[in-house]
């Protein structure tokens, strides 16, 4: 017996309707019937309708968390919140394309292996990336010292400040666009296909990407050594040997 009709039994056991249960556990009645009729993807998607089927069973004693994940595969996807956000303001959602038949599985693996260069196009958007935040860096010593009206010169002994603003500025730039939005104005210039999303924007997820954001280039490097390892111990292998005396 799935778990619709369980719960359906022990409602139908008290002899409550539908509507009074409505009432009292404050879900909507049309919602109660999805939930018996073991039509879960009618649900509202996000945390609305798991903490209706979640109030639906520990109404009537059952283990809400258990129930819950019984009938998780069948509920509607979880929504990022930006996501829900822009669409409850009317606003177009670009959802993500899906991934290529050839496309590797692994994310850290570079899409132009073909390439004698694996991994250009993160290197360049790192480089952008970079650029845009010393950019930004400028611009805020600029105003800085223009609302200040001091001459440049008083910078001389500000370098550990200034350097403790750029790491500031690159980790808000990095969570905000690497983090958030799953790709760095560098990577979206380059075509580089974003992270996807997630099944939750939680904090974790966000500093998760924004770290892997971060040290993209790095990544990029060691590929491309490994590349380069690779195809001089080729060459070594195909040389011909010494002449034997």
């Amino acid at each position: 017996m799935d778990i619709s009709e369980r719960l359906r039994q022990a409602r139908t056991a008290t002899g409550e309707d539908l509507a009074a249960l409505g009432k009292r556990i404050g879900v909507r009645q049309e919602h109660l019937r999805a939930i018996e009729d073991g039509r879960f993807a009618d649900l509202p998607a996000g945390i609305y309708g798991r903490s209706a089927v979640k109030s639906f069973a520990a109404a009537f004693g059952f283990d809400a968390a258990a129930v819950l994940a019984e009938c998780e595969s069948l509920l509607p996807p979880v929504e990022e919140p930006i996501a829900a956000l822009a669409r409850l303001r009317g606003c177009r959602v670009r959802r993500p394309d899906p991934p290529s038949p050839h496309q590797a599985s692994d994310p850290d693996t570079p899409t132009d292996d073909s390439s004698p260069f694996p991994g250009w196009r993160h290197l360049a958007a790192a480089a952008l990336d970079a650029g845009i935040v010393v950019g930004l860096l400028l611009i805020v010593v600029v105003s800085a010292l223009t609302a200040l009206t001091v001459p440049i010169s008083a910078l001389e002994r500000s370098a550990p400040a200034l350097g403790l603003m750029g790491m500031i500025l690159a980790a808000g730039y990095f969570v905000c666009f690497g983090g958030v939005r799953g790709a760095t104005v560098g990577e979206r210039s380059l075509g580089i296909e974003s992270r996807g999303p997630v099944s939750m924007l939680t904090l974790q997820a966000v500093a998760e990407r924004a770290l892997q954001s971060a040290t993209e280039d790095v990544r990029c490097i060691q590929r491309f050594g490994e590349r380069l390892g690779r195809s001089m111990a080729a060459w070594a292998s195909n040389a011909p040997g010494e002449a034997k005396g």
